[in-house]
C-alpha cells in the first residue's frame, strides 16, 4: 500500500459525506412537496366533481 492511500480514502469519505449532508435533505424536502402536491390534486379533483353536478 502506497503512503498516500489512507489519505486518499479519508478524502473520498469526507467528500461523499459532505455531498450526502446537503443532498439528502433536498431529497426529503422534494418528497414532502410531492406528497402535498398529490393531496392538493386529489382535493382539486373532488371539488371539480362536486361543482360539475
Amino acid at each position: 500500500m502506497s503512503p498516500g492511500t489512507p489519505d486518499l480514502i479519508i478524502l473520498i469519505f469526507v467528500f461523499f459525506g459532505l455531498q450526502a449532508w446537503w443532498v439528502i435533505p433536498l431529497i426529503n424536502k422534494n418528497n414532502k412537496l410531492n406528497e402535498k402536491g398529490k393531496v392538493l390534486r386529489e382535493e382539486i379533483k373532488k371539488l371539480e366533481k362536486l361543482y360539475k353536478k
